[in-house]
């Protein structure tokens, strides 16, 4: 039984990594508690096992050894020793592979797709499972069992039954931005930095990337000659789109920057309520917004500032909104019209007796409004009056 032992603790050691020390102090636990319930064995005694020999010792708590009980221990020390082995084994092979994963928190990994659950993907990391959930799926992602995949570690959890301890994504916003540091070596040493990053998977990313060196046009390095490395990127996202702009340190500039490809004509901020009204022109205007409003969403994202966009054409921003002046402006928010939506949904008797103008310039008022929401925000933003003045 003790070379058996010893054998089989050497084993585990150097195929699973589970050390020998663990598993000594294991059984030594196991054997006590067993002699305690069978052989009446004193509390104040222990059972210690020499990892050298394999023999088994009982030490009172003065570190004597003393005589064994009269007890068949040797067959129930093997039955013990492999019912105490198999559980602590499993125990410590879970522990490793959370130690193991949780390193590699918010990096990817390659896997192997092994089987589907309820339209989740099970993925074969090696010596772990992880599950890859449907909703961390891109909507182009067709994958069969024996296919490669790569995902971003999104959570590791500590071991439980039932309950896989890898969570992958290929969703996340940090997958892309982990793309962008393995495929661009500027990134990953440190002379390109990424400022922000926001995402619609499957459609749209917008980057905004920054570099001390003045040398250095963080933007060209990142999409490389011939858009090279932004397409290997775009490929492994299934075709998402990329946009890199440029970070600026001057809000205006990089409100500018975030909305690209739109051309700005000018940028209004309003820091006590964290929006900045941008004018565009006519045929700028869809540009800046960008196909269900993803490009100033996203520029919102990125930016932190609630971005507004409206028409130009020549107006300042007094009258951009819907061709009215201050004072009108002002009437309007007074009497609870504070919103484009506000006005489009109201009646225009209504707003010529609160505000003291005909019933007929109210009616063209409201006309303006819905006109506005159709040509300007297809998600159906609601504009401040106050910050179109």
């Amino acid at each position: 039984m003790k070379k058996e032992l010893l054998a089989l603790l050497d084993y585990w050691e150097k195929n699973k990594g589970v050390s020998k020390e663990f598993l000594i102090s294991s059984l030594e636990q196991g054997l006590s508690a067993v002699y305690r319930k069978r052989a009446f064995l004193k509390e104040d005694i222990e059972v210690k096992i020499d990892p050298e020999t394999g023999d088994i010792y009982f030490i009172d708590e003065k570190g004597n050894h003393i005589e064994s009980p009269s007890f068949p221990w040797e067959r129930i020390a093997a039955q013990t020793a492999k019912q105490i082995l198999i559980q602590k084994i499993r125990e410590a092979e879970k522990a490793a592979i959370y130690s193991e994963f949780k390193k590699l928190e918010d990096h990817i990994v390659n896997g192997r797709v092994e089987r589907f659950e309820a339209g989740n993907i099970v993925v074969s990391l090696g010596r772990a499972e992880a599950l890859l959930p449907q909703k961390h799926l891109l909507p182009h992602d067709r994958y069969h069992i024996g296919d490669s995949v790569k995902g971003l570690i999104l959570e590791v959890r500590r071991p439980n039954k039932g309950v896989y301890p890898v969570i992958m994504s290929r969703t996340a916003t940090d997958f892309v931005k982990r793309l962008l540091i393995d495929e661009i070596p500027e990134i990953r040493d440190g002379l390109v930095e990424i400022k922000a990053i926001a995402r619609f998977p499957g459609d749209l990313t917008k980057v905004a990337v920054f570099s001390k060196d003045t040398r250095i046009d963080p933007v060209g390095t990142c999409i490389g000659d011939r858009a090279g490395r932004i397409k290997n990127i775009m490929k492994e996202i299934g075709g998402e789109k990329i946009e890199i702009v440029r970070w600026d340190p001057d809000p205006e500039k990089f409100t500018a920057n975030a909305l690209l490809p739109a051309k700005c004509e000018k940028v209004v901020f309003d820091s006590g309520k964290n929006e900045a009204t941008v004018l565009v022109t006519k045929d700028q205007l869809f540009v800046a917004i960008g196909k269900k409003g993803q490009n100033v969403r996203l520029a919102c994202k990125l930016t932190g500032w609630n971005i507004i966009v409206n028409r130009a054409e020549g107006e300042g921003p007094a009258t951009v909104l819907l061709g009215i002046d201050e004072d009108l402006a002002n009437q309007l928010k007074k009497s609870g019209y504070e919103t484009i939506k506000s006005i489009s949904v109201a009646k225009s008797a209504e707003i010529s007796s609160s505000v003291g103008i005909s019933e007929d310039e109210a009616k063209e008022l409201i006309q303006r409004a819905i006109q506005h929401i159709k040509d300007t925000q297809p998600d159906s933003t609601e504009n401040n009056l106050e910050n179109n003045k």
